[in-house]
């Protein structure tokens, strides 16, 4: 903040400079004197002479008239046009509140200061303002010619009075913002007096009568300084007494701010308050502020109004001055707030229009939304980093329930202490609620593993698993996969020495890209980038709104490691790219302000409403909503539904979502992205929702046992998404034209034929159906014919470069000893179902085929379905 009498003004026009005439006559007087009296005398006596002809004085002359009627009129052709009073703005906050308009979220401003209407300030206010500065205001033509003659004879006779003594209210506010600025920067005082007295005639002039004075004071409350950094009296008496309305000040209150204008530096009661036994700031009463309020009080009988009775006077004499202290500001949803701001200056022009400009800015953000997402993101990443007594007396606070305290409490000791949260209307583009961090106001917390006011969800981290949906959904959208296609789950050295595995390590041979995704596996993720290509992927991810740290290239260098979500992305990218999955693969740009109105009250912005872009088809958009769909239905996924799984329904049935986690391979970031289907009111929000744990540092957890991004940010994705969702109607993910349902083979996709042991039904692009013309899956593409029958051939089934088959080979080898069989890559053969890969594995005929009914090729006939067992040892999520 600057120093009150070097602050910015708003912008007016000026008009320049004192004439070259005016200048003469000035300089013509000043030399015609002895050089040590050149400067005040000359002053003193044009300040007379214009006083003198403005009062019409005929005691000083007919010539000394004449020239002083003409040095008025030189000097006012340079001063502004005094009707400018109307126009006159202030700086103002700009205010940023909630989509409802009715929650202030935060202010944004250079000066503390809070416009009022003359309506809006107590006569009391008024009276001690006149009585403190300008007692003669409501009669006087804008000067005081007795104070200025009084100051006159002061510096003749070598006192100094106080330059403000001799200024009325009028002349204040001249001097603040109607004279050109060369000559508030100049170093002619008494010429600057004489500019300032011309002016305030002039101002009186334009505003006659009572509605004139009534304008004019209510500029000067508005705009002159009271110390500590309160600007206008409605700062003031928040700043000092925490009163945000004028009309519940006291006398002695609005006595106090009365007098503060004189001198705002060392007047400032806090330069003078102590604590007393109780902590609050006093005021001594012997302190000059306190002298001077009494002093105002005294007087006050001369007022207009106010006419305090004697008990009334001291009383308020009496009354001891409290101060309000220091206040902190405290915004709401900081991260978010500060993110508008950003977007505020790029709307606007600059910081100087947010901090000066007075707008109104209505945002997207649901405060209903935000109050939940702050709440499990403290309880999981701040409850179980505390001491377990300040824990519970903080989870109690946030009302944190019976059924989420098991899984905050299984947090501690996890070494995880932070997070982010976004949650957006996808159909909108609406940012509903905006978590930074785990907590913007826990600074006692605060560590390298802890920065409370960094805003994670904009920062880039590792999505890890969770980026596997956008390579799937290129792959479905470029017609390389479909999600019944089969995968092999076989490690190998995919490149540079590089042999990844999957989270537990296990191969599980072949498998459906449903099954594939569902289960985040991370080899068949790096099969099917190879199959779709990483530039396809990135040029997708872009068009679904995702900024890759170090741009495309970035993602183009890592190679097949970015199918496991090696490269960074900001979470709030990949929210609204899974919103975009969720809209039909249509991308609607990320917004967080609706409207922005002028201090006018009028427009200057409305958020664009946009249908947004295509980033893929529709069809290939629902095959991957339906899979992550499966995430939250015990029948398909077990595992990850017994967290996921939403039960918001009429009588607690499940609510369809898709979700989808995500861990960094180095086990330093853990996420959850997900959303549920859009609802059939159009003007009802469709929520995706991300959520991001780790450490602010990069730092991996120092813990044996290591977390699971299901048992931390996939909580808070459930908690949040039960609670805010839980009163809505319960929507359905509707199939798209353009896909259809076909029988396959359960093991190898494609048409069901003679090595057929089992048969499942999948969603498919129309026309990449098995039997289509433009089908993707290679009808027996896992089955070689062999002693007789049909046998299990990975390396045939191999689609991708030919170094990868000698382990396809070694995989069969291994696993026809059966499940649990580790290879030199590290990785251990396991059933995905129990005790078979889709029949007997092909090799000798008389060896074994490594479980139930693999111990030889059989005869082709068709086998009853069989059901199908979870998995012996899960994946990590």
């Amino acid at each position: 903040m600057t120093a009150p009498d070097q602050r910015l003004r708003a912008p007016l026009p000026r008009r320049g400079h004192l004439s070259p005439r005016t200048r003469a006559i000035i300089a013509t007087r000043q030399a015609a004197l002895p050089a040590r009296r050149q400067r005040a005398p000359i002053g003193q006596l044009l300040l007379a002479l214009i006083v003198a002809t403005i009062l019409g004085l005929s005691a000083i002359g007919g010539v000394a008239a004449v020239v002083g009627v003409g040095v008025i009129s030189s000097l006012s052709a340079g001063l502004p046009d005094p009707t400018q009073l109307d126009a006159l703005t202030f700086d103002q906050p700009t205010t940023i509140y909630d989509r409802t308009g009715t929650v202030v979220l935060a202010r944004f401003q250079r000066e503390d200061r809070r416009v009022v209407a003359y309506d809006d300030v107590p006569r009391l206010v008024i009276d001690a303002t006149t009585t403190a500065e300008d007692r003669t205001f409501w009669t006087n033509d804008g000067f005081d010619p007795a104070a200025i003659a009084a100051a006159v004879f002061q510096n003749a006779s070598g006192d100094t009075p106080e330059e403000r003594g001799a200024s009325t209210i009028t002349q204040q506010l001249v001097r603040a913002r109607l004279l050109p600025p060369d000559v508030i920067d100049g170093g002619d005082r008494y010429l600057r007096k004489v500019l300032e007295v011309i002016q305030a005639s002039r101002l009186t002039a334009a505003y006659p009568g009572e509605a004139g004075k009534e304008k004019i004071i209510t500029a000067y409350l508005n705009e002159i300084y009271y110390g500590h950094q309160a600007y206008g009296i409605a700062a003031a008496a928040q700043i000092y007494f925490g009163v945000s309305d004028l009309a519940k000040l006291t006398p002695a209150q609005a006595a106090l701010l009365a007098g503060l204008p004189k001198s705002p530096s060392t007047l400032d009661p806090y330069h003078f308050a102590r604590k007393n036994a109780k902590g609050k700031l006093v005021v001594p009463p012997d302190s000059p502020p306190v002298v001077r309020r009494n002093y105002i009080l005294s007087n006050l009988s001369s007022s207009r109004s106010t006419q305090l009775s004697p008990t009334e006077l001291q009383a308020a004499l009496a009354e001891p001055v409290v101060l309000a202290g220091a206040q902190a500001v405290i915004m709401r949803a900081p991260q978010f707030s500060w993110a508008v701001r950003t977007q505020l200056e790029q709307l606007l022009g600059g910081a100087d229009a947010v901090d000066t400009g007075g707008y109104t800015v209505i945002t997207t953000l649901d405060w209903t939304a935000q109050q939940l997402a702050e709440k499990y993101m403290t309880a999981a990443a701040v409850v179980p980093n505390i001491k377990s007594t300040a824990a519970n007396a903080l989870m109690s606070q946030l009302k944190i329930g019976p059924a989420d305290r098991p899984w905050v409490q299984a947090l501690r000791g996890k070494d995880i202490h932070n997070g982010a949260m976004v949650a957006l209307d996808y159909r909108k583009g609406d940012v509903l609620a905006y978590v930074g961090s785990a907590g913007y106001y826990r600074s006692d917390l605060a560590s390298p593993k802890f920065a409370p006011q960094d805003d994670a969800a904009s920062a880039l981290r590792q999505p890890g698993s969770a980026f596997k949906p956008i390579v799937y959904s290129t792959a479905f959208e470029k017609n390389v996969l479909t999600a019944g296609s089969v995968m092999l789950d076989i490690s190998a050295q995919f490149g540079n020495g590089w042999a990844p595995k999957d989270a537990d390590t296990l191969e599980r041979g072949p498998i459906l890209v449903r099954k594939a995704l569902q289960q985040s596996l991370n080899i068949p993720a790096i099969r099917a980038l190879q199959r779709v290509g990483n530039g396809p992927v990135a040029d997708v991810a872009q068009k679904l709104g995702i900024r890759f740290g170090g741009g495309s290239e970035q993602f183009l260098q890592a190679g097949l490691a970015g199918a496991i979500g090696t490269v960074e992305t900001r979470p709030i990218d990949l929210t609204a790219a899974f919103g975009s999955i969720a809209n039909g693969g249509v991308h609607v740009p990320t917004r967080l302000i609706l409207s922005i109105a002028g201090r006018d009250g009028k427009k200057a912005y409305d958020a664009p409403n946009t249908k947004g872009t295509a980033a893929i088809s529709p069809q290939a958009a629902f095959l991957t909503t339906d899979i992550l769909a499966g995430n939250t239905d015990p029948s398909q996924n077990a595992w990850w539904s017994a967290t996921l799984e939403l039960k918001t329904g009429p009588g607690g049935s499940r609510r369809p979502a898709a979700a989808k986690t995500g861990t960094a391979d180095n086990r330093r970031d853990f996420s959850t992205y997900g959303f549920l289907p859009a609802p059939k009111d159009p003007n009802a929000a469709a929520i995706a929702v991300g959520v991001w744990m780790g450490n602010s540092d990069h730092s991996a957890p120092r813990t044996a046992v290591q977390a699971t991004s299901l048992q931390t940010a996939g909580q808070v994705w459930h908690s949040f998404m039960r609670d805010y969702t839980r009163k809505w109607p319960v929507a359905q993910f509707v199939p798209p034209k353009g896909v259809v349902r076909a029988t396959i083979d359960a093991w190898s996709g494609g048409t069901p034929g003679p090595w057929t042991i089992d048969t499942t039904t999948e969603w498919f692009r129309a026309g990449t159906q098995p039997g289509a013309a433009h089908e993707v899956d290679q009808a027996g593409l896992l089955y070689s014919s062999a002693c007789g029958g049909w046998a299990v051939d990975p390396v045939k089934a191999e689609l991708g470069p030919a170094s990868w088959k000698p382990y396809d080979q070694a995989w069969v080898d291994r696993a026809r000893r059966g499940a649990g069989v580790t290879g030199p890559l590290g990785s251990t053969t396991a059933y995905f179902t129990s005790g078979s890969w889709g029949g007997p594995l092909i090799g000798s005929c008389n060896g074994s085929g490594g479980g139930p009914g693999n111990t030889g090729p059989k005869p082709p006939h068709k086998r009853p379905k069989h059901r199908r067992a979870p998995n012996r040892r899960r994946p990590r999520p």
